[in-house]
């Protein structure tokens, strides 16, 4: 379930920016080149065959123009053979909705218009130059929730929540993470959390309540 909605994350931005999205092979994958940060493939399905995923991937990777990026969501593929190096390895990231949410000192809401979307991204990415990767197309998906956690007219931490199925995906947390997963948890208290992090932020999603419960890793070729 952590997969599929992220790989929903992943079709909800590359629709924003104008792209198609494509079901091939236990794939999701981009119809053209996606904004940074985000792949061009994600594997869904642990059923289908590795050599079928791997085929159609190196089609995709040969006609990417550029770099292609690949989430390997349940570390299955030996894409190292076709060129591809290892970005970052992850944990899946489990929290079940019964869990009590933590008290919050920040003002929490979602983002609803394109001024506060601004700033949340600002916020996110320390700046306020370059062309903007959160657009409001994105933020109209019917998936997707922006959390904004504001000290007084500043936003000084957020996160972005995927509703799909059960499960609600937390992902591109920011500032102080236990208020931002408290924030999640309490929005979204009918679902369980899902999501995937490593290094410091894994260690505080599993002090928040998180459990690991597999791994993924993002492949590169240049």
């Amino acid at each position: 379930m952590a997969a599929l909605d992220n790989a929903a994350l992943c079709a909800a931005m590359w629709r924003a920016h104008g792209l198609g999205v494509e079901h091939v092979d236990g794939c999701v994958a981009c119809s053209g080149t996606p904004p940074r940060f985000y792949p061009n493939v994600v594997t869904v399905d642990p059923e289908i065959r590795p050599p079928d995923q791997m085929r159609f991937i190196a089609e995709r990777a040969e006609h990417a123009g550029g770099a292609c990026f690949v989430k390997d969501s349940y570390r299955a593929l030996a894409l190292d053979g076709l060129g591809f190096e290892p970005l970052f390895e992850a944990r899946w990231i489990h929290r079940a909705h019964g869990l009590a949410a933590g008290a919050t000192r920040l003002n929490w809401r979602p983002v609803t218009d394109p001024e506060d979307l601004g700033a949340w991204e600002a916020a996110w990415s320390g700046s306020a130059d370059g062309s903007p990767l959160f657009l409001p197309a994105f933020l109209a998906s019917p998936t997707v929730t922006m959390l904004a956690g504001w000290a007084d007219s500043v936003i000084v931490a957020g996160c972005i929540v995927t509703a799909t199925g059960a499960v609600a995906g937390l992902s591109n947390v920011f500032g102080d993470a236990s208020e931002a997963i408290s924030a999640a948890a309490t929005t979204f208290c009918g679902r369980d959390l899902v999501g995937y992090e490593n290094g410091d932020a894994l260690a505080a999603a599993l002090d928040a309540g998180f459990e690991t419960v597999g791994e993924l890793v993002v492949w590169k070729r240049p």
